[in-house]
Order: structure tokens, then sequence, then C-alpha cells
């Protein structure tokens, strides 16, 4: 770029001579203000004139820049167009994969199992569990050459469910059982304990409630009026010694529920915080409950952070009732083959709970329940 200086009168002036002189590509770079002898060798008087200097790109300069710019506007188009047959690609093997995959399936499969297997899918189950779960309730059809389902459609589907998902059997055991509910706050901890305690007294077990949950608001007297109202006795332990002492004041009963505070799952601390009112403690069974209306991602999210609390001896699979994909609940259990205890379908207490059973499970699948 060539830089000149020019001498005017104003502004405007300057404009106009400098678009004359050197055309619409020159630009002025700055000005100032300074004073000229009206009379020559005369040093008075003075007047005030505008000093403009003024930038000049050289032709060959800017000739090269735009090409430089042109052949990167130019390999940006190519890329596009690259990537876009690139996705296409993509897009085809995608489908061509989703349609040889389908059509395996079709061959491999009879009507009535794929039928069975669309109604998992459509419930949220992944597709490979669900041809899993079909697959191991079906028997080679000579006459098909196909798999076919070995009974109805409910028999094959709990024969299925009975091989790959697992279910707590025999609760509660015998002897004295300390039942522990972790899990996220709002997950339904407190009306679950509430609804496991009803159904327990009612077979004649001698149940107790403990509450460790002294940072919610109403937590406490929430779980004291469900015990009140059943007439079983009610502890409040806020600190790991104090659980101790109420287990033992209660170790005459069958069975204790411990009620425990909601956690982020995510907030590593305050999670690690109730590990320590789990130590020591004889015959204990922790539970975690899992929202059915949660992210399948989310819901291993908190196996993981409250498994690091106690070993986990299994599910609680809560809000059934406000989900219509409840097939996570099948893959979460599948994937990390922890027996389910129970299911609970809403916010009545002690109505709403049903104990883990794999005919309930083939049920709602089936919506026959």
């Amino acid at each position: 770029m060539k830089i000149k200086k020019l001498i005017v009168d104003s502004l405007q002036e300057a404009v106009e001579e400098v678009r004359a002189l050197y055309g619409s590509e020159a630009i002025i770079l700055s000005t100032r203000v300074v004073k000229r002898n009206i009379v020559p060798f005369l040093p008075f008087p003075k007047s005030s004139k505008l000093e403009i200097t003024v930038g000049i790109p050289d032709r060959e300069d800017f000739t090269t820049e735009f090409k430089k710019e042109e052949t990167l506007y130019q390999e940006i188009s190519n890329l596009k167009e690259n990537l876009k047959e690139v996705m296409e690609i993509v897009k085809r093997q995608r489908v061509e994969k989703e349609e040889v995959s389908k059509e395996d399936l079709e061959s491999e499969f009879s009507i009535r199992a794929l039928y069975l297997m669309n109604k998992l899918i459509n419930k949220g189950v992944a597709k490979e569990i669900a041809q899993k779960i079909v697959e191991s309730s079906c028997g080679y059809d000579f006459e098909l050459k196909r798999l076919d389902l070995k009974g109805e459609n409910i028999e094959a589907l709990i024969e299925g469910f009975s091989k790959g998902i697992r279910i707590v059997e025999n609760f509660p055991e015998e002897g004295f059982v300390i039942v522990a509910l972790l899990g996220p706050t709002g997950v339904g901890k407190t009306t679950t304990i509430a609804k496991l305690a009803y159904m327990l007294k009612r077979q004649g077990k001698r149940v107790g409630l403990i509450t460790i949950d002294s940072y919610r608001v109403g937590a406490v007297e929430q779980l004291r009026t469900y015990a009140n109202i059943m007439e079983l006795p009610f502890r409040v332990a806020d600190t790991p010694l104090k659980l101790r002492e109420c287990v033992g004041e209660l170790s005459f009963l069958d069975l204790v529920l411990v009620d425990t505070g909601g956690r982020n799952q995510y907030d590593e601390i305050r999670v690690k915080e109730l590990s320590h009112f789990f130590t020591k403690l004889p015959t204990l069974r922790t539970y975690i409950a899992l929202g059915a209306n949660t992210e399948e991602r989310v819901q291993y999210e908190v196996i993981k952070s409250f498994g690091s609390v106690a070993d986990p001896s299994g599910l609680v699979f809560t809000k059934l009732d406000e989900t219509n994909y409840f097939g996570t609940a099948i893959n979460v259990a599948y994937r990390t083959q922890l027996p389910i205890l129970c299911f609970t379908t809403g916010q009545r207490v002690p109505e709403d709970i049903v104990m883990a059973n794999y005919e309930y499970l083939a049920k709602i699948f089936l919506e026959v329940v």
C-alpha cells in the first residue's frame, strides 16, 4: 500500500479529491489540522488547513488477496459438497442396515414373536434387549422355519423376563433385617417406605421406622404421621451413632425400614455422607430408588453414585404411572443385573405399590393390567 499526503480546506474536499486522484479503492487513514502561510515568505497571517494521509492499495496486492479469498471460498464450498455426500452415504448405509436387520428378523422370527418384540420396543425397551427377551421365550417351529413363541403372549413374555431380569425373592429375609432406601430428591422414597411398612405389617411382620432425613422440611413429620397411623415404632437419627442406637433399640423387631434424605447424585460430598451412617450395621440391605420417568442414562448415574454408599441389594422403580415408556426400567435391570424389589404406581398410601413379579411385568407391557 502506498501512502500520500494532501493539503485541503475541508473534509468534503478531501473525499472528492482522493476519489478524483486515486479512485474509490483509496482510503483516508488519518487527518490533522495544520497552519499555512497565506503570503509566501511572510510569517503572518496564517490560515488553518486540513492535512490528510491517504492509503492507496497496490493493485497487484489487491488482486492477489482477492484471488486468495476466492480460492478459500471455493474450497469451503467444495468441502460442504463433500460433507453432504458423506452424510448421504452414511444415511443410506444406516437405512440399508436397518432394512437388512428388519429382513433378518422377519426371516428369523414368527409374526407373533415380532409382535411381542414391537410391544416391548414401543414401551422403551432397547431393541437388542427386546430381541433377547423374546428369543429366550421362543422355540424353533419346523413348519414355519422360524423361531416362534412357546405359548400365549403373556406366558412367553413371563418366560422371557424370567431369563433376563432378576427380581428380589423371599422379601424380607428371616431374622432381623435393616432395609434402607437410597436415591435422589423427589423420587418418592418416603411414601415407598410407608407403603412397604403397611404391606409388611399386614403380613404379620413386626416393623419399625427410622428416618435420617433431617434436612428436608417436613420429612420427619411426614414419616412420623405414617408411623402413628399404622401404630409402628418410629425413631429419628441425625447422626451415624444415633442410627446405630436406634437400630439397637428396635432390634427385637423383624425388620427396620430406614428412610434417607434425598441427595443430588452429582454432589459427591453429600452422597458420601450417607456411607458413614451405614457402616457397622448388621444384615443391612440397601435398595436404590429410581424414577421410571427419568432418562435412562440418568438412572445409571444414580446407581453409580448411590452404589458407592453401600453395595446395592436391588432396585425400586417409582412413578410408573407418570410415563408411557417404562421399558427403560427393563433396560437398567437387564444391563446391571440388579434385582427389582418393587414398583410404585401413584401417590396413594398404601395402595400404589406392586412387589416385583414376572406376571405383572408381562401384563403392563401387554396392557392387560
